[in-house]
């Protein structure tokens, strides 16, 4: 497999590094497994686990305002111009939004999509999205749950291993990716 290698001397157009993992083979989550790989020999990477709190690096460069009131949990994420962002996966359907700013990222189906908000976006479960951040940018999404701390929420609506999403929706993305 061709790797990605990327220096900040080098200028990548956003979706060359998009199409990198779309061209991968196998199942979309494995392709993006394969270049969060990559990116982790970047310095200056930073990785979240799903139902862990933030890093202060992580709080420092994408700063997180987080609610919990009335059985929904909301988030809302500051992206800053110039990110590359690897998502955690979703283990529930729920509405995104993207309030200002501009991105591309792959669609589930592994087409690249370019965005500017505002702009609604309706997730679904197992998604996991690769992005590039053209301007600083502000998401914000909105799950149901019974959680009463963040980070009990967090865990109910993300993952970071596929194999924990429900048999059915893994059988239904990997049919997608025999289409």
């Amino acid at each position: 497999m061709e790797i990605l290698e990327v220096s900040k001397t080098e200028e990548y157009r956003p979706e060359q590094i998009l199409e990198y993992v779309q061209e991968s083979r196998g199942l979309i989550w494995d392709r993006i497994e394969d270049f969060q790989n990559q990116l982790k020999k970047i310095e200056g990477f930073l990785e979240h686990k799903a139902g862990t709190p933030q890093s202060k690096e992580m709080a420092e460069m994408y700063p997180l305002k987080q609610h919990i009131e009335g059985g929904l949990y909301t988030r809302e994420l500051f992206m800053p111009k110039g990110s590359l962002v690897v998502s955690m996966i979703h283990k529930q359907q729920h509405p995104s939004f993207l309030l200002k700013g501009k991105v591309s990222y792959l669609t589930d189906s592994g087409e690249l999509k370019t965005i500017v908000g505002p702009h609604t976006i309706f997730t679904q479960t197992g998604t996991q999205r690769v992005l590039y951040i053209h301007e600083d940018t502000e998401w914000c999404c909105v799950y149901k749950t019974d959680a009463k701390t963040f980070e009990e929420a967090e865990a109910d609506v993300y993952t970071n291993n596929y194999k924990e999403l429900p048999q059915e929706t893994i059988n239904k993305i990997k049919g997608l990716c025999q289409e």
